[in-house]
């Protein structure tokens, strides 16, 4: 073969591999998904005037005002942000939380339908299709506690995972050695106290101030695990290792609002959940707090997990708790 011909044959390979490696340039770019945008809380409804405007959009609008629970202050759960389908495009849809709402009367059936990272990372879409008006008022009453749960229970899952990913880690090796279990602290927590199984880590900025509790102890030397005695337990833990500001005040829980009790799972274990309000007893100090309580059998121990804001200055306090509440739901057994 002559020289000629050889550089005819080269230059044919450099072409066909240019050829393919742009082609697998140009997949992996189809591919490419941009970061969700938007704060947590923050939600993107998609629904068209017609219907927005019609009594679906008013039950959808009513239950959009449910409130963030055991606040100080009245606070919607989400922040919300209406558009039309024909406004559905760009940057909006990369929002981090989208409901799409639709009236469809060739469908089969009314469904939701829950999907992740369809047009961003950590994004969460719920769309609800229904075939008639009436039929979608039925729907979101049915659903919405579902509707609900994902997009909340997602925000605390991108807050705990970016907790994962950027955290103090002086303060994971503490909870990693003096505790069965690991947790992630944001950047700005310190350790405040560490006494008897007693831990009390804080981030203190201008105009807020969160903390988080861990506390554990052997299950024989605790209560029976029922709300109230859960409650006089934290109260006694407090009373003996969270002081205020003045001789003789210390934390404990306000009994002036109701505390709300349920049972949630995270870190593969099953807990009891408390959301209040605390007090310094002897001050003029308050604001919500979230418990998780985990009976295991297993290990025969009783693990508190305690987070709560104090924000006189903040109106709002929503975002505090979601910060807290991701704090310790990066829970992990060693």
């Amino acid at each position: 073969m002559s020289n000629i011909d050889n550089r005819i044959w080269l230059i044919a390979i450099v072409v066909v591999v240019s050829i393919i490696f742009v082609a697998a340039c140009s997949d992996k770019q189809s591919q490419y998904k941009p970061r969700a945008i938007g704060s947590p809380g923050e939600l993107l409804i998609v629904m068209d005037d017609v219907y927005w405007q019609s009594d679906a959009g008013q039950v959808l609008k009513e239950l959009l005002e449910d409130e963030f629970p055991a606040l100080p202050q009245s606070e919607s759960l989400f922040r919300k942000t209406r558009i039309a389908f024909n406004q559905f495009e760009r940057h909006f849809r990369t929002y981090r939380n989208v409901l799409l709402v639709s009236i469809r009367a060739n469908e089969n059936s009314n469904r939701v339908e829950f999907r992740k990272q369809e047009w961003a990372l950590g994004q969460y879409v719920a769309e609800v299709i229904a075939k008639t008006p009436e039929e979608m008022i039925g729907l979101l009453h049915q659903k919405w506690p579902t509707l609900k749960g994902f997009f909340y229970n997602g925000d605390i899952s991108s807050m705990a995972d970016s907790y994962k990913n950027l955290y103090e880690p002086e303060l994971f090796n503490y909870i990693e050695n003096a505790y069965p279990f690991s947790l992630y602290f944001p950047k700005g927590f310190r350790i405040k106290k560490n006494e008897n199984q007693f831990s009390w880590l804080s981030s203190e900025r201008l105009g807020s101030h969160l903390g988080v509790f861990v506390y554990q102890c052997p299950l024989d030397s605790a209560p029976s695990i029922d709300a109230n005695n859960l409650l006089q337990f934290r109260n006694n833990i407090l009373r003996k290792n969270v002081p205020g500001e003045t001789i003789g005040s210390f934390m404990t829980t306000e009994t002036q609002y109701p505390v709300v009790v349920n049972k949630t799972k995270f870190g593969g274990k099953q807990w009891i959940e408390l959301r209040g309000l605390w007090k310094v007893q002897g001050d003029f100090m308050g604001g919500p707090f979230v418990d998780y309580f985990l009976a295991d059998e297993s290990t025969q121990q009783l693990t508190m997990l305690s987070g709560y804001v104090y924000a006189p200055a903040k109106p709002k306090k929503g975002i505090f708790m979601r910060e807290v509440e991701a704090v310790l739901k990066t829970y992990a057994l060693n």
